[in-house]
């Protein structure tokens, strides 16, 4: 009886329920009226019906339109609205005229068309009037096809009377019946009972105390509509959202403070954009706003004050005239009192900006002052918004928006190649767009090929204006930079010295430059420069001579150049030629004269880079300017530099492929030389003397083939930091008693004859000694406390010092195929990868005790085919590996916890340790020797997110390949039978034994802890091939495999226990096996 009893409930109330919806539904479209009663009530609530998109069929004008009727309106409500509308800075459009006999004009309805928001005053003369009915007959179309907003006001009139034309409407409109006809006056009627059921305002003196309320209550309506309209709108605009969101989020901080918020960035790249679209978004949240534009050039033209008066005399409303930097005291009383919003728009020098504001204590608690600026320096330490150009997918959306172009194919590509020319600029997109906008296919081409030559004229006056703004050296630095270094990715450092003139700083220059914009410095001090800059850049030096380009400082033309050495054309006007000549149109074999550079004498930048043999010398070459600063040749084609060459310039000398068989004659004076490289100069036989070279930071001669001996000066370099003699095969021994002091990076990689080698530095990071002859490190290695890698591989190395243990900050260790090695010593804690593969000789290796294992810090260790290792040294590598594989797994879950990003795209793993063995270890909680297991943690203690140790046992492989794809997946069909794949280096021959191999992959990790989340209980299956050189996937049948969870929040329990078994385990080369045995067994049930 219960149980019918709760039916006949719950019956019962869903018939109620489908009764009180049927009843709600009849009444769909008849809305509520709103009423606000106070000007501290809340803002009202959003009309039950979408809100429709600002209008997009005319250009918008105004913000709001009014429709009164002003015979009961006009000097009451009308004029206080307005100026309140007026002081909020609300663009509004208010018909003064009175004309009730006419027919409404086209400008009136051209008004109502491109206003965002109608506010209709209904009061009880409004029917009177045709008038106002037929400009409510044109709000209500503009509403129904452009989206515009209505808000009706009922002023001192019932809304229902409104609704239903009754009391003093019903007789106006059978007054309007008589004059209109009855057919017209049904429109208006039904316009009237339309525009009565939207959401509105009630006035009533029950409402409101008086009319200023009412007037409040209108503003903060109006205010909270077009505020939500700004941010619909701006979708609109490709590109600008992240900006604006950006730029008010800096705005919103410290809501009490009064908060200066610079964007910043170069010409035309969106900043004016950018901060119209934030001003009007929050303008209306201030007393008072207002937008300063171009303050660069009106104060160039009209001077500062004039834009101070226009700045005070907006925020106030009332005409101002200030003659001096301070403010009249009681223009500083009024403004302490506002909150206010004001954007300076393009300020050039943080003087406009102090002058035009004075003391922010002078501004409201929360006023917000934007600047925008192509000069950083400008916003000193104020928060600073940097507008980057527009990835190519927005800058396509925004040139398609203003060409509205068909998405034929053609177009398309045309249209691609324009937001490649822009490279993201904004100002460069629109320029083309509108300048193409409904032309044909050949028109774009032709415009476009003309662009590729000559800069866009708006384009190149915008940027320019930044370029004047240098000094006479910064302009020289710029036009360096554009046409020459750009893109060849040069330090800071080198442009130091490169871009030197006399006692001028040249690093606060390059700060100048990048405050502009003009330049970019990343994070590692490299220069770069965007596309729109440089050929800016090059239409500057292009104007020194439109006629003659021999006279231009500055040529990279390859036409041009080929043209000028061709005829021995040069002259002193020239610093820099940067002469591309595979590039040419015009190039063929060039036979030179050997005075081709002699009219050249102050050229300092000189850059020649092509195909071999396009420049022959058939006489020689006599002479190369001495102010040469840069001298890149490829294919140099003589065999030494002209001996009457001056070196003591150069900062930079690169001659890569040359035939040189020595660089010079004599000793040269170096002291300015940073860099040299002559690499795969395979002619080169006497390594030059560099005594006198004391600044020289590069050296790089790899690939000199015949090259026997290196100069002991090099011994002497106390500033050298890369010593690169890569497959220098005849090379026979690098030995010095001196120990460097600035050397970073070492390479002898391929010096298959070398065999004595003792070179150690204290700054030294990475040497590189693989496939050299050497058969031992020098004792004094262990001293380099700063190395990070030591690359081994395919060496002859036989015996590693003791002192390897002392480089604590050596983090990679390659000593794969070194056959000879048979010891392998005391390692430092530092190591992370350990490649050991194919050490065939091995026998033994060290392991500390368990309390030194804890501070470990291994996530690659690979001991493939290392089949002489002692047995206790295979019984000692589960221990280490757990050890390592759970620490690994703790830290890795840890940091997974706090960002949950998963790389999906990357099928290595994160940690993998690898050694010869038949057995999955015993700590390993789950263990199968089949291809599948079921994993059980229903009664597991509860953990936010557990990580999976795999463990695979790889048989005998006896062919070729290079990598194991090992697949991971569950038989579970809810998964849509996902598979996890884990790629890992295999031996290039074979495998010659069995193998155990332990992973930890986060991806893997993530599927199972999703399956251990979902049930509880869940089935695995794995598989492996081998891929070969020719990508075959050959399948590997595996001996046995293993998984075992790590919970993190069991790790310091298990460090705990490891301390306490590790007093009880000596410390021993060989470690006694049984008692490592058992304690990993053990431990590894405590970490779950």
């Amino acid at each position: 009886m219960a149980l019918l009893f709760r039916y006949i409930i719950e019956l019962a109330v869903a018939i109620i329920a489908i009764f009180c919806f049927s009843i709600i539904s009849r009444f769909d479209g008849q809305k509520t009226i709103l009423t606000v009663t106070s000007e501290n009530a809340p803002p009202p609530p959003p009309p039950p019906y979408p809100e429709p998109s600002p209008p997009q069929t005319h250009q918008t004008k105004y913000d709001v339109f009014i429709s009164f009727s002003g015979n009961d309106t006009r000097e009451g409500l009308l004029s206080h609205l307005t100026k309140a509308l007026y002081q909020r800075q609300i663009d509004t459009f208010v018909d003064t005229r009175l004309n009730e006999g006419q027919d409404i004009s086209q400008e009136l309805l051209r008004a109502i068309e491109r206003s965002l928001i109608s506010l209709v005053v209904f009061s009880e003369s409004y029917a009177s009037s045709s008038w106002c009915l037929d400009e409510l007959l044109k709000i209500m179309e503009c509403r129904r096809e452009q989206g515009q907003i209505v808000i009706p006001v009922f002023y001192k009139v019932e809304p229902s009377d409104v609704r239903h034309s009754k009391g003093v409407f019903s007789d106006a409109f059978a007054k309007q019946e008589k004059r209109h006809g009855k057919q017209k006056v049904q429109t208006w009627r039904s316009a009237f009972g339309q525009a009565a059921n939207i959401s509105g305002l009630h006035y009533s003196t029950k409402l409101f105390g008086n009319e200023a309320e009412l007037i409040e209550a209108i503003v903060q309506l109006v205010n909270s509509k077009l505020k939500s309209m700004r941010q619909v709108s701006t979708k609109g605009l490709p590109g600008i959202g992240k900006s604006i969101a950006s730029v008010e989020s800096l705005l919103r901080q410290d809501p009490e403070s009064v908060r200066v918020v610079g964007i910043w960035g170069m010409g035309g790249i969106g900043k004016t954009t950018i901060a119209e679209e934030v001003y009007n978004l929050l303008r209306f949240e201030f007393e008072a706003s207002v937008f300063l534009r171009n303050v660069r050039e009106v104060s160039l033209r009209r001077g500062i004050t004039y834009l101070k008066n226009e700045l005070f005399s907006t925020l106030l409303g009332e005409a101002l005239k200030i003659e001096t930097q301070r403010l009249p005291t009681y223009v500083e009383k009024k403004i302490e009192r506002m909150k206010v919003l004001i954007v300076l728009d393009d300020v050039s020098q943080s003087e406009q900006f102090e002058i035009l504001l004075g003391k922010l204590e002078c501004f409201g608690s929360g006023s917000r002052i934007v600047v925008t600026t192509r000069d950083r320096h400008v916003l000193g330490t104020y928060d600073t918004y940097k507008v980057e150009p527009l990835e190519r997918d927005e800058a396509l959306k925004l040139f398609n928006f203003i060409v509205n172009q068909g998405e034929g194919k053609d177009f398309a590509e045309l249209a691609e190649n324009v937001v490649h020319h822009a490279n993201g600029i904004p100002v460069v997109i629109k320029s083309v767009a509108h300048l193409i906008r409904g032309k044909d296919k050949r028109i774009w081409e032709s415009e476009l090929e003309k662009l590729g030559k000559i800069p866009n004229e708006e384009v190149f006056g915008i940027m320019r204006l930044s370029y004047d703004d240098l000094d006479k050296y910064q302009k020289e630095m710029l036009l360096d930079i554009a046409c020459f270094f750009d893109g060849m990715k040069l330090k800071v450092k080198y442009l130091e010295s490169l871009l030197k003139h006399g006692h001028y700083r040249v690093l606060p220059a390059l700060k100048r430059l990048e405050d502009l914009c003009l330049i970019t410095i990343s994070k590692e001090d490299v220069v770069t420069m965007h596309d729109i800059v440089q050929e800016m850049a090059w239409e500057i030096v292009r104007q020194e001579s439109i006629e003659d380009p021999a006279t231009h400082s500055r040529i990279w033309n390859p036409d041009y150049i080929y043209q000028l050495l061709k005829n021995n054309q040069g002259s002193e006007a020239i610093r820099s030629l940067n002469f591309s000549y595979s590039k040419a149109t015009t190039v063929r074999d060039m036979q030179l004269s050997p005075h081709v550079f002699s009219k050249m004498s102050k050229l300092r930048f000189l850059d020649f880079y092509g195909e071999q043999g396009l420049l022959k010398f058939p006489e020689g070459l006599h002479q190369l300017p001495s102010r040469l600063r840069y001298l890149r040749w490829t294919y140099y084609p003589l065999n030494s530099l002209p001996k009457e060459f001056s070196a003591e310039n150069l900062v930079i000398l690169e001659l890569p492929y040359s035939k040189v068989e020595k660089l010079w004659y004599g000793i040269q004076n170096l002291e300015k030389l940073k860099v040299l490289k002559a690499p795969y100069s395979s002619q080169l036989k006497e390594f030059p003397d560099l005594s006198r070279a004391i600044n020289l930071e590069i050296l790089d001669l790899k690939y000199c083939l015949l090259l026997t001996r290196v100069h002991p000066s090099i011994f002497s370099l106390n500033k050298l930091e890369t010593l690169d003699l890569s497959w220098c095969s005849s090379l026979t021994k690098l030995e010095t008693n001196a120990h460097f002091t600035s050397l970073r990076y070492l390479s002898l990689y391929h010096c298959k004859r070398l065999n004595k080698f003792s070179v150690t530095s204290e700054n030294m990071t990475e040497v590189d000694l693989r496939h050299t002859s050497i058969r031992e490190l020098p004792l004094s290695f262990g001293c380099q406390s700063k190395l990070e890698k030591l690359h081994l591989a395919n060496s002859e190395i036989k015996w590693m010092p003791d002192s390897l243990k002392l480089l604590t900050s050596l983090k990679y260790l390659d000593i794969s195929d070194c056959k000879n090695l048979q010891t392998l010593p005391e390692l430092p804690l530092s190591i992370e990868t350990l490649d050991a593969e194919n050490c065939t000789s091995l026998k033994t290796v060290f392991f500390p005790n368990i309390s030194q294992q804890l501070k470990e810090n291994k996530k690659e260790v690979v001991f493939w085919n290392c089949l002489k290792l002692d047995k206790q040294v295979l019984e000692a590598f589960p221990l280490n590996a757990l050890i390592n594989m759970v620490r690994f797994t703790n830290q890795y879950l840890s940091a997974a916890l706090e960002h949950d990003n998963v790389d999906n795209s990357n099928e290595d793993p994160e940690a993998s340790y690898v050694y010869p063995g038949s057995i999955v270890p015993k700590w390993f909680r789950y263990q199968t020797t089949m291809d599948h297991l079921t994993v059980n943690l229903s009664s597991a203690p509860y953990a936010p997110k557990l990580g999976f140790i795999l463990c695979f046992i790889v048989p005998v492989v006896p062919f070729e390949g290079l990598r194991l794809m090992f697949t991971v997946h569950s038989d579970d069909e809810d998964d849509g039978n996902k598979v996890i794949h884990l790629n890992v280096d295999r031996p290039r021959k074979v495998i010659s034994s069995d193998h155990v191999t332990l992973f930890y992959d986060q991806r893997c990790s993530s599927f199972l802890n999703g399956r251990y989340k979902a049930r509880g209980i869940f089935k695995i299956k794995v598989s492996v091939v081998s891929i070969s050189i020719a990508s075959d996937h050959v399948p590997v049948e595996l001996k046995g495999f293993g998984v075992h969870p790590v919970n993190p929040s069991k790790y310091s329990s298990f460090k705990e226990n490891m301390e306490l078994w590790g007093y009880h385990i000596p410390v021993t080369v060989k470690p006694v096996s049984w008692l490592n045995g058992f304690v990993s067994w053990i431990i590894g049930r405590l970490i779950m």
